[in-house]
């Protein structure tokens, strides 16, 4: 099968003339010319997951949405529209705080960008779909001609990864991504579902995704963890294909969810070997020491046979914890949790373990980190 290549170079810094430079050089060589954007209706999807400036690194950085709509508009498209649903509710007021907290707002006046606030959405079908074969798909999406799928490189406490094809669950409207938690509890359909999703996505519209690895997150990402400099910058037409590079960059190689899944649909090759990665070697982009999520420490759970699924699984299963010290009692992880297993009592919250999925929504999203993940004590002992 011939995959499409993606593009790697290495880029230490926010400078939005470097990041131009290198994105031009990249979109070219990856075929992305005005053939391909002239008179199109663009909409670049950032990671705006939550209301938080770009120097906590939890969201796509503004100097490389800015460099990216600026080839963009000289590739001759009709519309450039930025659009996001982050985790919380989908409305205009969230929206607009949103685009003015994560850096976005300034950008899209400068270059005359279109800032979506229209929570409306529309159902997209997918007859292939392994897990899921029906999306409600915020209205943007189905109206674009070309995706611009921005993420940002991160570590996640539900699939170690949050890139390119992660980026994508964010087409689905506000507090409708907890009831797709809800709907797909255990990870491996989570991840199926994902993987439909972004296949789906792909299938309907013409894809670009772009990576901003120049500052990324490790440890309890995708909101919760602290910047690492990645130094690196990614463009490719398949995300994929991107993130598989982007896997073998974190040292992550094979053990992605999500890159496990697309291997077995053959939507990407079983190794970075199979690919054409232009630019930098991998090899010389590489980084060492990653802090993963406190999910993923000790976790041997997935290497061990499945005589432990069900009851004993989730008994060994890392689980989010409330730490009462600093909790303040705001409701936000209440209001996130799928199966409303979170409950606000005199300010501070509180979880109950027997409906407990272990999704995560409720670190993911609280707004001080006060959700921490407590690891089973006999799987700490026998690591």
């Amino acid at each position: 099968m011939d995959f499409r290549p993606v593009a790697l170079d290495r880029c230490k810094n926010y400078d939005t003339e470097a990041i131009t430079a290198i994105l031009e050089r990249q979109f070219l060589a990856l075929g992305i010319t005005a053939e391909l954007i002239r008179g199109k209706k663009v909409v670049i999807k950032p990671n705006l997951v939550m209301n938080k400036p770009p120097e906590f690194a939890a969201t796509t950085h503004p100097s490389v949405i800015d460099a990216a709509a600026r080839i963009i508009k000289r590739l001759g498209a009709e519309s450039i529209t930025v659009a996001e649903s982050s985790g919380g509710p989908y409305n205009e007021i969230t929206m607009k705080s949103h685009y003015k907290g994560c850096g976005i707002a300034d950008v899209a006046k400068k270059e005359g960008l279109i800032l979506n606030t229209d929570p409306s959405s529309g159902t997209m079908t997918f007859d292939s779909g392994v897990k899921c074969r029906s999306f409600n798909i915020i209205t943007p999406i189905l109206e674009a001609d070309v995706i611009l799928n921005i993420c940002k490189l991160k570590t996640h406490s539900l699939t170690k990864l949050s890139c390119g094809i992660k980026n994508l669950f964010g087409v689905i409207p506000g507090v409708e991504k907890f009831e797709m938690h809800a709907r797909f509890p255990r990870q491996e359909d989570f991840v199926q579902m994902i993987c439909d999703l972004c296949q789906l996505i792909c299938q309907k519209k013409e894809m670009i995704t772009v990576c901003d690895g120049i500052v990324g997150m490790e440890g309890n990402g995708p909101t919760g963890g602290t910047p690492k400099e990645y130094g690196v910058l990614l463009s490719s037409r398949s995300p994929f294909c991107l993130d598989l590079v982007a896997e073998a960059v974190l040292g992550f190689e094979g053990t992605v969810p999500m890159l496990c899944v697309a291997r077995e649909r053959s939507l990407c090759p079983e190794s970075v070997s199979g690919l054409s990665v232009i630019g930098d070697k991998i090899e010389d982009c590489k980084i060492t020491g990653i802090i993963l999520p406190d999910t993923q420490k000790f976790n041997i759970l997935r290497a061990l046979p499945n005589i432990l699924g069900g009851k004993a699984a989730k008994f060994f299963e890392p689980k989010p914890a409330i730490n009462k010290k600093t909790c303040i009692g705001c409701g936000v992880c209440a209001r996130s949790c799928p199966q409303h297993t979170i409950t606000v009592k005199n300010k501070k919250a509180y979880i109950n373990y027997k409906k407990c999925i272990r999704c995560y929504c409720c670190q993911e999203l609280c707004p001080i980190n006060s959700v921490e993940i407590k690891q089973n004590l006999l799987i700490k002992i026998i690591h």
